[in-house]
């Protein structure tokens, strides 16, 4: 028969139990309390009002410019993009130089004198040194890194204790393409591309001057006087994008002419398209123009010199033909014809006249005989 003791064992065993996992469960929900919420920096939260405040200082006082409208002396990362050989080492190397040495001013812009620092990652060495041999520059005041580095952390790092230690207040790199091997998938790889150059840009920032990069430009680039320079980057375009102003050189008439057209858009910048030209026997560069409206002397002048209205009616075609802006064979492009029309348009020496050839009305020019 049950005298009732294990009954009583056996409910002071479960109470034990219970006793522990309740103990338990408190030392569990003390050992894991979720932690405090991150917070940003109470230092690196600045109120509107001075935030506003420093906007209007900064207005007042002006943008400090390396180069006017072009660079701005601050940690800022710039594209000069343009297609291979159109002469972006060649101009930036001048332009390099107008700054260590201090001119007055480059291409008719006031001009601030620092030290610059040439990271010339992809031409070889020889190639490097024939373009700056026109070069006329104090000891010290301009230096060259002719070797291959890549924008990688550890390069970012060499790059900005060079900066630091030789108190450079510029970094041009040649080139964007070179500079990034093996950091992105391919050239169209958007996210790496942005991720390289927000690097740059993070690493411009702790230097505290500018760098300016030159890359390559798309096969699709516009021509037009109103092209966008910021589209004008090969491959991702989101790259143009993440950097803070992109300029754009390009041809001002033909490729094999000294005429060269630069313009830009970003932080700060907005320069609609100036004319320049170079001379390659002391390799500098003169401002001709400005806007639209030098572009279409140049036209004229490459349309004149052909001969395209000298024996008559002549279509746009027959024009872009005979000034070589198009193969045989080919199609004249929408910025090429557009370029030709406006250059044509209203000249006092042109006439015109519209016809209808194929179901679509077409404007032929010829020249006007002269008066007597």
């Amino acid at each position: 028969m049950s005298t009732g003791t294990p009954m009583v064992e056996v409910r002071f065993g479960l109470d034990r139990l219970r006793e522990g996992a309740v103990a338990a469960a408190g030392s569990v929900g003390e050992r894991y309390q979720p932690p405090a919420p991150a917070m940003l920096p109470t230092e690196d939260l600045v109120d509107a009002v001075d935030v506003a405040r420093e906007g209007r200082e900064l207005d007042e006082r002006g943008v400090p410019w390396l180069v006017d409208g072009l660079i701005p002396q601050l940690g800022m990362v710039g594209f000069l993009v343009a297609y291979a050989k159109v002469g972006k080492t060649s101009l930036v190397t001048a332009l390099c130089a107008a700054i260590a040495r201090g001119d007055q001013a480059f291409i008719e812009r006031a001009v601030t004198c620092v030290r610059v620092l040439v990271i010339a990652a992809e031409d070889p060495p020889e190639y490097t040194a024939f373009l700056a041999r026109h070069l006329d520059v104090s000891p010290g005041r301009m230096t060259f890194y002719r070797k291959p580095i890549l924008l990688d952390d550890a390069g970012l790092s060499q790059i900005e204790g060079t900066v630091r230690e030789g108190e450079y207040g510029l970094v041009y790199v040649s080139s964007w393409q070179a500079v990034i091997r093996g950091l992105v998938k391919d050239e169209n790889d958007n996210m790496g591309a942005v991720a390289a150059v927000e690097r740059v840009k993070q690493a411009a920032r702790r230097s505290g001057v500018p760098w300016l990069i030159d890359a390559h430009s798309g096969k699709g680039e516009s021509r037009a006087d109103d092209a966008d320079p910021v589209a004008a980057l090969r491959g991702a375009s989101s790259a143009a994008g993440a950097a803070d102003y992109v300029l754009s050189l390009r041809y001002a008439g033909s490729p094999f002419g000294p005429r060269r057209r630069l313009s830009g858009k970003g932080r700060f910048v907005s320069v609609e398209p100036i004319v320049l030209t170079h001379d390659a026997t002391d390799g500098s560069y003169t401002l001709i123009g400005t806007g639209a409206s030098s572009a279409n002397d140049i036209m004229w002048q490459r349309i004149e010199a052909s001969g395209a209205l000298s024996g008559g009616w002549a279509s746009v075609s027959n024009i872009a033909s005979a000034i070589g802006a198009v193969a045989s064979g080919k199609r004249v492009s929408g910025g090429m014809r557009k370029a030709i029309m406006s250059a044509l348009a209203k000249r006092p020496a042109v006439d015109v006249k519209t016809e209808t050839v194929r179901g679509k009305s077409s404007a032929f020019y010829r020249l006007l005989e002269p008066t007597a």
